[in-house]
């Protein structure tokens, strides 16, 4: 009882479980993904905490072990099936998609483990396993790698889409509580592969370090919480200067000004570049200190209105020429084509050329219209503090949304859209040709994803732990009388993107400036 209590603990602290709709739990067969599967259903179905949360298990056969991969994704069909819970299994040549992206085995095996889980999800919330000797061992990798600060906060109970629900507990502790239930595990060679690097730390490195000192794993955890808040405070450094140092953004392309950036402190503009290279990759960026380097010298070259190309991983190029510096995601034929030019590559005017696009908003109005058929628009919603924009997507990143939307592939929908907090992405559709913002009132409702009916605003600001003198400073995004976006927490589930989609309408939020408010007013 002590386990279940524990992780039903650590899923309330950060609210991990939707309150109703389905949850994808990915299950190998190992000891933790069948104690996390066990303890979920526990905790989900009728009559229970979360009586409206239906379990789909997912499995993937990733082909490394030949016919004993086989038998392990029909021994982990034949146990599920007798639980009574649906089940998903997917197969996948790993080996050949290493060969074929060029990637590691280990890293095409994650790669193609969360293809398949979000394909299957279809955009709603993924558990997985991990636990907290993975979270020791993460942290040993990204240090091995070099990721800096951001990549030693580890893994988060909630990233995106995926859930971590047993974060709190141990490798041990999922062995005991499968003994204690007499679950038996299916054993994986490939665990003990030190080919893996993981593999390598989990064996070798942390038995070497334990040996030195004996609560490694201890400090290691402790260090990385310390290194958490610096990293939080140090992210909304750069939530602050981002309205000042970004000039255009979209899918495949972020314009910076130079000047401005330049004159940030180094580690803001390493941070600020970091992010900005994130949300042109897979969400997380490939930087390392000699692309800062790189970068640096670039911003710094003699030669002020010559125009200066770079080119980084992960087909990301940029073009720094006066006080403009243009990052920009290119498809692989135009990064085997050389030098990128950068002219029109934002396509449209200055921000600061474009005044009152969002059609009529006065700074002392109870609501502002929006006009999504107008690109770059923005104006200050009224009493928040923040700049709302409303733009259609178009050209190739629509194309190529619509279609990893039609085969489900939701992890290129991300690499593509690049959703955050402040930036999200509706089916345009669905919400017609105007948009009012404004800030919340009694009585309004929005559907959460995953739910079928609508839930009180209110209730829902109290249910994420919203600090109570911020919860009349959230703009909320309309379509006629529904509210689309509770923005910065989450859309409405009649206005998620869908294979049905194809007109994608992106929503955000940005800082309002001093500035910002004389204009729109």
């Amino acid at each position: 009882m002590q386990m279940l209590e524990t992780v039903a603990a650590y899923i309330e602290q950060h609210q991990l479980l939707p309150e109703e709709g389905s949850l994808i739990v990915a299950v190998s067969g190992g000891a933790d993904s069948l104690c996390l599967l066990h303890l979920l259903q526990r905790l989900c179905g009728p009559g229970k905490r979360y009586p409206d949360v239906q379990l789909q298990v997912a499995h993937l056969n990733h082909q490394l072990r030949g016919q004993a991969s086989d038998q392990d994704a029909s021994d982990v069909a034949q146990l599920v099936g007798a639980w009574g819970l649906p089940i998903t299994v997917g197969s996948i040549d790993v080996p050949a998609l290493s060969r074929q992206e060029q990637r590691s085995l280990e890293d095409a095996a994650r790669t193609a483990r969360y293809r398949f889980l979000r394909k299957v999800a279809r955009g709603g919330p993924i558990a997985v396993a991990h636990h907290l000797d993975d979270q020791v061992e993460t942290l040993l990798l990204h240090w091995l790698r070099g990721g800096g600060l951001a990549s030693m906060v580890g893994l988060q109970p909630r990233q995106r889409d995926i859930i971590r629900p047993l974060l709190a507990v141990t490798h041990a502790d999922t062995v005991a509580y499968c003994q204690r239930h007499h679950l038996i595990p299916l054993e994986d060679e490939s665990n003990n592969d030190t080919r893996f690097l993981r593999n390598r730390i989990r064996h070798e490195l942390l038995p070497m370090l334990a040996s030195i000192n004996p609560a490694i794993r201890e400090t290691l955890l402790r260090n990385a919480e310390v290194m958490r808040i610096d990293a939080e405070w140090i992210e909304q450094q750069v939530d602050a200067a981002w309205p000042t140092i970004v000039s255009e953004e979209q899918a495949s392309g972020i314009q910076l000004r130079r000047d401005e950036l330049l004159a940030l402190p180094l580690s803001l503009q390493r941070h600020l570049v970091r992010r900005v290279t994130a949300r042109l990759s897979t969400g997380q960026s490939p930087l390392e200190l000699r692309h800062f380097k790189l970068i640096e010298a670039l911003l710094h070259h003699e030669n002020y209105y010559e125009e200066q190309t770079l080119h980084l991983p992960q087909q990301v190029h940029i073009i720094c020429q006066g006080s403009k510096v243009i990052f920009k995601r290119v498809s692989e034929s135009e990064g085997a084509g050389g030098q990128e030019r950068g002219e029109g590559l934002m396509g449209g005017k200055d921000q600061e050329g474009e005044k009152d696009q969002m059609g009529g908003g006065d700074a002392h109005d109870e609501s502002a219209e929006v006009l999504v058929n107008r690109p770059l628009c923005g104006v200050v919603v009224p009493g928040t503090g923040w700049m709302a924009r409303a733009e259609v997507v178009e050209g190739e990143v629509l194309e190529g949304g619509v279609e990893a939307l039609r085969r489900g592939d939701w992890e290129e929908v991300w690499r593509i859209l690049s959703p955050t907090r402040y930036v999200v992405y509706v089916d345009g559709a669905l919400i017609g040709d105007a948009l009012s913002v404004r800030t919340r009132r009694p009585g309004d409702r929005i559907r959460l994803l995953g739910m079928a009916h609508e839930k009180k605003v209110q209730d829902v600001l109290v249910d994420r732990h919203i600090a109570r003198e911020e919860r009349d400073r959230i703009p909320l995004f309309f379509a006629q009388e529904q509210c689309v976006w509770l923005a910065g927490v989450q859309i409405d589930d009649r206005v998620r993107l869908s294979s049905a989609t194809q007109k994608i309408v992106r929503l955000s939020i940005s800082p309002a400036s001093a500035r910002d408010d004389i204009k729109s007013g």
